[in-house]
């Protein structure tokens, strides 16, 4: 097999994918966020968010253990023992989700009928991720980049069309994202057949004995998601609309440096055990965060005009929301670049407590501040969190790289 492509060129193709991804995903909020009430955003909104820690949950931390075996080892039979967990783990996750939302129908409303597509949603889209892992660490970015960008634009057309034959939209949309969770997660099994024929080599336990760390760190971020339940649990259904427009509708806008972090991963690892310099990669990170940091401050100017025109004058109050997390956001950014590059030198537990901290400081103070004003509280809260982190990792980043250099 030939060598993985240098990382600037995957750097540029992820760079460009995730940026149209964000947009695709953005979007695709956005035409569910104008056809719903904000009460019925919220509720679609927080189980989106539940369905997203779940998904990491049951992932075991496989997938980023995948994509460093992979990227260390072609011929490691590691990676067909994650595969196959991740078989199981995905049919598992469909049940689960499939048990708790007919319960929640039964019990809570109806409306949660309508969102019973997800459970396919939920599972197809980690299914496909994880197989694409392989991918990446043999430095073909293009295959992830093309399956994320055809399974976003295809829920967008599947949504629209299914609104025309004017079916409810919240089924509506469940249906086209868990129809293109589908089609992304085939076509990714399909590649996986061709590309690892290496046969399993571990069991089950070594594997889940190595992946926990990256588990624990992945849990904790995603945990996050949890900010919209607490938050209308505490302030009910209309301000967790407004924090969700926040929360929700900004959250694209992280997956473009949440996405380069797993360039840098492999990267940072191969660095660390050859004893190369690490110093292309923090100035990637630089620059990464500072045009996101440019693009965060263009986006707080407009927010007064884009909302109101975006998602209609019901909207209007999430503004200042908006406001308060895109103030956030380069913090975050930093965050997940520079955790990829402490666990690519080793200090994975380093990586995952501190996630696990921050992420329970920020849903307390989501509750707090949900108690007190409300979705503009738990903005503050969130805002707060990933500054928190930042100065976490960047310090201890900072202190053992000096450390190294000095006994270098």
């Amino acid at each position: 097999m030939s060598e993985p492509r240098p990382f600037l060129g995957q750097f540029a193709w992820v760079s460009a994918g995730r940026i149209v991804a964000a947009l695709l995903q953005a979007l695709s909020l956005i035409l569910i966020a104008r056809n719903l009430a904000p009460a019925e955003f919220g509720l679609l909104s927080a189980v989106l968010g539940l369905a997203t820690v779940a998904q990491t949950g049951i992932d075991m931390g496989v997938s980023t253990f995948t994509t460093r075996e992979r990227a260390a080892n072609r011929e490691s039979g590691a990676v067909a023992t994650a595969l196959r967990f991740n078989t199981i783990s995905s049919i598992v996750l469909t049940i689960i989700a499939l048990g708790a939302l007919a319960l929640a129908g039964a019990a809570l409303s109806p409306v949660y009928f309508l969102m019973l597509p997800l459970a396919f949603w939920v599972s197809g889209e980690r299914n496909a991720d994880t197989r694409l892992t392989v991918a990446f660490a043999d430095g073909d970015a293009k295959i992830n980049v093309f399956n994320l960008l055809v399974r976003r634009a295809a829920a967008i057309v599947l949504f629209l069309g299914l609104l025309v034959l004017s079916v409810e939209p919240v089924l509506a949309y469940c249906t086209s994202v868990a129809i293109a969770a589908l089609g992304s997660s085939f076509f990714a099994n399909r590649y996986v057949k061709r590309h690892v024929t290496v046969p399993s080599s571990i069991t089950y336990r070594e594997l889940l004995h190595q992946s926990w760390p990256y588990w624990l760190h992945s849990v904790a971020t995603q945990a996050r998601n949890l900010d919209v339940v607490v938050t209308g649990a505490i302030a009910g259904a209309a301000q967790a609309g407004f924090y969700s427009a926040a929360s929700r509708l900004t959250s694209p806008l992280r997956i473009l440096p949440t996405s380069l972090s797993t360039v840098l991963l492999p990267a940072a690892s191969r660095a660390s055990a050859h004893s190369h310099s690490i110093k292309p990669l923090v100035k990637a990170v630089v620059v990464v965060v500072a045009i996101m940091t440019v693009l965060y401050g263009i986006l707080f100017v407009l927010m007064p005009w884009l909302v109101p025109f975006a998602l209609g004058s019901a909207y209007s109050p999430a503004v200042p929301v908006i406001q308060i997390v895109l103030v956030g956001l380069p913090f975050a950014a930093a965050v997940s670049l520079i955790a990829s590059l402490l666990q690519g030198q080793g200090h994975k537990h380093l990586v995952a407590t501190t996630s696990t901290i921050t992420t329970i400081s920020c849903l307390v103070g989501v509750a707090v501040g949900s108690i007190f004003a409300g979705a503009i509280g738990a903005a503050i809260a969130l805002a707060g969190s990933f500054v928190l982190q930042c100065a976490i990792l960047t310090t201890s980043f900072l202190v053992f790289n000096k450390r190294n250099r000095r006994q270098a």
